[in-house]
């Protein structure tokens, strides 16, 4: 029975396998991305990525919707002045700061 149980698991599509068995973080396509913005009325990426770009004083890189567990979380790249890149995460549907990270 554990061999077809094994099986069974093996073969679902990733969306009906255990939460335990997907990543815990997974970014998103371009296309899911704007799917889910519409869908859900996630805040806008480009705003929240200038407003981010305009506090840190850094230039903006990237911003890219990734998956949580359950939550939406935008991760927004800005180039600061020394050179570094600095991840700044964001709550998707609030524009919050994400409880669960902390800017890198």
């Amino acid at each position: 029975m554990s061999k077809l149980l094994a099986f069974i698991v093996a073969v679902l599509p990733p969306a009906l396998a255990p939460a335990a068995d997907r990543p815990a973080w997974q970014c998103l396509t371009v296309a899911e991305t704007r799917q889910l913005i519409a869908d859900r009325r996630l805040g806008d990426p480009f705003a929240l990525m200038q407003a981010q770009s305009i506090s840190a004083h850094a230039e903006p890189i990237n911003a890219r919707l990734c998956r949580e567990q359950e939550d939406l979380v935008y991760e927004i790249s800005l180039l600061r002045r020394d050179g570094r890149v600095m991840r700044i995460y964001l709550d998707a549907a609030t524009g919050q700061p994400h409880a669960g990270h902390k800017e890198r």
